[in-house]
């Protein structure tokens, strides 16, 4: 269960989440080959604010390789689209996509074919910080999930997307949990509060980092430690 300073001393760089742009083309090439492989085409725009390459990448890997039967897609875009294929394809089971936006929830949820939730943020306290999140319960509700993707709501420069500590509070022995935009401080104070959640609970739990033009933070346990290093 490395820490982030045992991150960094494995990684040998004084900022394990600084991005490497320069490994965006690599990624995009690895992604479009495995979709090229289960016969699907390119239709994804992984610019702006979208997913970039490097988790839709981890994505496709995560669906093809480890099959999980529930997903939390935090975040309508890009990810939701290929989650959708993925399920299509009988690769993952139940996908469930949260947003905010009601606008931009119906957008996407008109091109997919699995359920998405539009949950208005709320501010709440989460250990002594406020955070504006989901409903997180409306969420969770008879529901647990393998595979958690958490790319929103829309990131704040301290102690960003921290709600996503609900997801904690009773994960399934084997699960996986993605925090886009590592690389960014507010992102980085929540990859902490992770660590100290889960360590506080006594999960054997292991700590991959992708990067490219952004960072990925990926935390796994049981099957899907393999997660961390694909």
């Amino acid at each position: 269960m490395p820490s982030l300073r045992h991150l960094r001393r494995l990684t040998r760089r004084p900022d394990p989440f600084a991005i490497e742009p320069a490994l965006e083309v690599i990624y995009r090439d690895l992604f479009l080959r495995e979709l090229a492989r289960l016969g699907e085409e390119d239709r994804f725009f992984p610019t702006g604010g979208a997913a970039n390459y490097s988790l839709l990448y981890l994505i496709l890997r995560i669906g093809v390789e480890l099959r999980p039967a529930s997903v939390l897609d935090i975040g309508a875009g890009q990810s939701s689209l290929l989650w959708s294929m993925l399920q299509r394809r009988q690769l993952v089971g139940d996908v469930l996509t949260l947003e905010h936006d009601a606008d931009w929830g119906a957008r996407i949820g008109a091109q997919v074919g699995h359920e998405l939730m539009v949950t208005p943020l709320r501010q709440v306290t989460i250990d002594g910080r406020m955070a504006m999140t989901y409903d997180w319960q409306a969420a969770k509700t008879g529901r647990t999930f393998d595979v958690v993707v958490c790319d929103g709501p829309v990131g704040t420069a301290r102690h960003s997307r921290r709600g996503i500590l609900a997801m904690l509070d009773d994960p399934p022995a084997d699960f996986a949990l993605i925090l886009d935009d590592a690389e960014r401080a507010g992102e980085q104070d929540t990859v902490t509060a992770v660590h100290d959640r889960l360590q506080a609970a006594g999960v054997d739990y292991r700590v991959g980092i992708v990067r490219a033009a952004k960072t990925q933070a990926v935390f796994a346990t049981g099957r899907f430690v393999p997660a961390t290093y694909l």
